[in-house]
C-alpha cells in the first residue's frame, strides 16, 4: 500500500452513472425479475457494479493514514512536509470523490429495486467511510501550511545543505514501523542493503570503519525511482530523519583539508541568496526609506544607494553600510523635522521622540530575527557551523550600535525639547517679574505719599506711650528684682506672678475711656497693615497656589517633589542654606518656649512624683520596661506593692480582673480617681 496514487486495484477513479448506465442497469435488473433469478443472482451482479472488493482497501488506507497523520505529522512543526502532506491530501480527495459517487450510484439504483439488503448496506458502509475520509481529510488539512519563503522552509534548506556536505550516516534497524507503506518500505530495504555492502567493504579492508552510507547515496535513490516527486520525497527523507529511521554518523572524518574547504565554500555560496532574502525581507521599510530618501537627497556623495550592489560584499560589511545609510537618512529628516518646529511645540517634539523610538524598535527587533534564523541555520550546517560565526558576531554588534544610537538620539531630541520649554517659561516668568515689579513701585509711591501724612493725634499719643511706658518698664523691673531675690527659696512666685497678670487683665476689661479704644483701633488698624505688608513682600520670593488652608511648602523649596532631581549640585546646596537659613528663624523663636515647656513639665513631674511617693529620679513601667514621663503619660500604681504601670498597658487586664498583674490585689475602686473615665 502507497501513501499516495494507488492504484486500488487497477481502478483509480470511479465515476458516477451516466443517463444511459442507469437505464442499462434498470433494464438488466428488471429482466432479473422477470425471469424469477435468485436474490444472490441479483447480489451477485450488484457487488460487481459497485467495486466492492475496494471496500477493504479504503478502510485499510483510512485507518492507516489516520495513524500516520497522528504519529509522524501532527507531532512535527506547523511548517514542515508541506509537499507530502499535500499529496496525502490529494489522494484522500480522490477516495472521497469515488465514495462520493458510489452513494450516488447506489441512491440511483434503490431507486429501481426499492428494497435490497445487500444495497442498503452497502449505501451504510460506503457512507460510513466517506464520513471517515472526510474527517480525516479535514484533520490534516489543519496541519497543512504552506511555506512562501524559501529560508523558511526548514526540509528545502536541510537538503540543499546535506546534498552539499554529503555526509555519512547510519541506519537504525531497530525502527521499522514506518515500513507499512511500500515508499517507506523500498527505501528501508534500500538503506538495508546498502549497509550490509558498506559493512563487508569495512570488512576486507580492515581500515577506519566507513559510514554507513552517505546522504547523496539516499537522495539519488528516490530521485531514480520517483523523478516527478522531488520535493515530495525530500520531505519523506527528512520525516525519516526526524524520526532516527537514520541518523548521523558520529565517526565522520574528511579525506583532506582541501574537500573541507570546497564544501564550506559551496555551503556559503549556496546559503548566502537565502539569507539575503531573509535581510532583504526583514529590513524591506528600512531599505524603502533609505532608497527614498537617497534619490531626494544624495546621502553618499560619491554614489548612490543601490541595495542589489551593496549586497555583493562581504555581510560583515554590507550590513553595518546599510545600518550607516539609515542612520544618515535619519538624521538629515530629523533635522528637517526640527528646523520646522517652534521651541513651544512640545507636543510635536513628543511625537517625533515616539516615532523615532519605535523605528528604532523595530529595526532592533528585526536584526533580532534576523539573529534567531542563523542560530536556527546553524543545525543544517552542522559541523560547519563556524561558517556563520563572523555574521552572528556583525549582528551582535549592529543590535549595539543601533541601541547606543537610539540613546545618543532620545538623548538628544528630550535636551532640544527641554530648552524649548526652558525659553518658554522663563520668558513667561520674565514677563510677571516685569509686572509685579511695577505694582511694587506703584505701591511705594502711593504709600510713601500717606505715610509722610502724619495723623495729628499720633503725635500727642506718642509722648504719653513713651512716658507711661517708661514708668511701667520701671515698675516691673521693680517686680522682677524682688522675685529674683527669692527665686532660690521654696516661695510660691507662681502665684504672684498669676496675680499680676490677673489683675491687669481684669484692669483691661475694666477700661473703657475713650482715649484706650481709640489707641486700641489705631493700633490694631496699623498693626493688621504691617503684618500685610510684611507677609506680602516676605513671601513674595515663594512661589506658591496659596489658599485659606495653606497645606504644603512653596514650590521653591518642595524640592524632593518637584525639583531635586533635576538641580545640580551647586542648585542643591544653595536651596539647603537657605532652607537652614528659614529654619533657623523658626527655631530661635520656639527655643525660649521649649525651655519654658520643658521646665514646667519637670516641675509637673516631681510633684506627681511626690504625689505617687516615688522617690527614685527615673521609674520604669512594670509591664512594658520604658521609662515613664509622669508630665505626659496616664499611670496607675499599686497602694500593696508599689507597681507602676503604663494605664494603657494595663487597661485591658484591669477591665478583665481588676487587680494588680504583680500582686494579684484588687486595688481598683469605682470613682477612686485613680485613673482617668477617658
Amino acid at each position: 500500500m502507497l501513501l499516495f496514487n494507488n492504484k486500488f486495484n487497477d481502478n483509480r477513479e470511479i465515476k458516477g452513472f451516466t443517463k444511459d448506465e442507469i437505464l442499462d442497469v434498470k433494464r438488466k435488473l428488471m429482466r432479473f425479475k422477470q425471469g424469477n433469478v435468485e436474490e444472490s443472482e441479483i447480489n451477485d451482479y450488484l457487488k460487481n457494479l459497485f467495486h466492492l472488493q475496494h471496500h477493504e482497501f479504503y478502510l485499510e488506507y483510512l485507518t492507516k493514514i489516520e495513524q500516520f497523520v497522528d504519529d509522524y505529522l501532527l507531532r512535527s512543526s506547523r511548517n514542515l512536509y508541506y509537499n507530502l502532506k499535500s499529496e496525502i491530501g490529494n489522494e484522500l480527495k480522490i477516495i472521497s470523490q469515488n465514495l462520493t459517487n458510489l452513494t450516488a450510484n447506489g441512491r440511483n439504483i434503490k431507486r429501481i429495486l426499492k428494497h435490497n439488503k445487500f444495497l442498503d448496506d452497502f449505501l451504510t458502509t460506503v457512507t460510513e467511510l466517506l464520513n471517515k475520509c472526510d474527517t480525516t481529510r479535514q484533520y490534516l488539512k489543519k496541519t497543512i501550511y504552506k511555506v512562501e519563503k524559501q529560508y523558511d522552509d526548514e526540509v528545502y534548506l536541510w537538503i540543499e545543505a546535506s546534498k552539499i556536505k554529503n555526509l555519512g550516516y547510519q541506519f537504525n534497524e531497530s525502527i521499522l514501523d514506518l515500513n507499512t507503506w511500500d515508499e517507506i518500505k523500498g527505501s528501508l530495504e534500500f538503506l538495508l542493503n546498502l549497509s550490509s555492502i558498506n559493512a563487508k567493504k569495512v570488512k576486507k579492508k580492515g581500515s577506519e570503519p566507513l559510514p554507513i552510507f552517505h546522504f547523496n547515496e539516499l537522495f539519488q535513490y528516490f530521485i531514480e525511482n520517483h523523478q516527478k516527486h522531488e520535493l515530495v520525497y525530500s520531505d519523506f527523507i527528512y520525516l525519516m530523519y526526524q524520526n532516527n529511521i537514520f541518523a548521523d554518523y558520529s565517526n565522520e572524518a574528511f579525506i583532506n583539508i582541501l574537500e573541507r574547504k570546497g564544501v564550506v565554500q559551496n555551503l556559503k555560496d549556496t546559503m548566502r541568496p537565502f539569507i539575503v532574502s531573509l535581510i532583504e525581507d526583514k529590513l524591506e521599510a528600512l531599505i524603502s526609506e533609505v532608497k527614498q530618501h537617497d534619490e531626494k537627497h544624495r546621502l553618499d556623495e560619491k554614489q548612490e544607494f543601490n541595495f542589489e550592489t551593496l549586497t555583493q560584499q562581504k555581510f560583515t560589511e554590507f550590513l553595518p553600510k546599510l545600518i550607516e545609510y539609515y542612520f544618515l537618512s535619519v538624521d538629515k529628516k530629523l533635522q528637517n523635522l526640527l528646523n520646522q518646529i517652534e521651541g513651544t511645540e512640545t507636543d510635536e517634539f513628543v511625537k517625533i521622540i515616539n516615532s523615532y523610538r519605535e523605528k528604532v524598535d523595530t529595526i532592533s527587533l528585526n536584526i533580532d530575527e534576523i539573529d534567531t534564523w542563523v542560530l536556527r541555520f546553524d543545525k543544517y550546517l552542522k559541523p560547519y557551523e563556524n561558517i556563520t560565526e563572523s555574521l552572528k558576531k556583525t549582528l551582535s554588534r549592529l543590535n549595539s550600535e543601533i541601541l547606543r544610537r537610539k540613546e545618543e538620539y532620545q538623548t538628544y531630541l528630550t535636551s532640544v525639547k527641554d530648552e524649548g520649554l526652558r525659553v518658554e517659561i522663563r520668558k513667561f516668568v520674565d514677563d510677571k517679574i516685569i509686572e509685579v515689579n511695577a505694582m511694587m513701585s506703584d505701591y511705594e509711591d502711593k504709600a510713601s505719599v500717606i505715610i509722610r501724612e502724619e495723623l495729628p493725634q499720633l503725635k500727642v499719643i506718642r509722648e504719653l506711650l513713651r512716658d507711661y511706658k517708661i514708668k511701667i518698664e520701671s515698675i516691673k523691673s521693680q517686680i522682677y528684682e524682688k522675685i529674683d531675690e527669692y527665686k532660690d527659696q521654696e516661695i510660691d512666685t507662681y502665684q504672684i506672678i498669676k496675680h499680676w497678670e490677673n489683675n491687669f487683665n481684669r484692669k483691661k476689661q475694666q477700661l473703657t475711656f475713650l482715649l484706650t479704644i481709640l489707641l486700641n483701633k489705631i493700633f490694631k488698624s496699623f498693626k493688621d497693615l504691617i503684618d500685610e505688608e510684611s507677609i506680602l513682600f516676605a513671601e513674595i520670593t515663594e512661589i506658591t497656589k496659596q489658599t485659606e488652608n495653606f497645606e504644603g511648602l512653596p514650590m521653591n523649596f518642595a524640592l524632593s517633589a518637584f525639583l531635586a532631581e533635576k538641580l545640580t549640585e551647586d542648585e542643591l546646596r544653595e536651596r539647603i542654606t537657605e532652607l537652614n537659613s528659614k529654619l533657623n528663624n523658626l527655631t530661635s523663636s520656639l527655643g525660649l518656649y521649649q525651655v519654658e515647656l520643658a521646665k514646667v513639665e519637670e516641675i509637673l513631674s516631681n510633684k506627681i512624683k511626690i504625689k505617687q511617693g516615688i522617690a527614685v529620679s527615673d521609674v520604669q513601667c512594670t509591664v512594658c520596661h520604658q521609662y515613664i514621663n509622669f508630665a505626659k503619660a496616664k499611670l496607675i500604681t499599686c497602694p500593696f506593692c508599689g507597681s507602676t504601670y503604663h494605664y494603657l498597658c494595663v487597661a485591658a487586664w484591669l477591665s478583665k480582673y481588676n487587680s494588680c498583674p504583680m500582686c494579684q490585689n484588687h486595688f481598683i475602686e469605682p470613682f477612686s480617681g485613680m485613673f482617668e473615665t477617658d
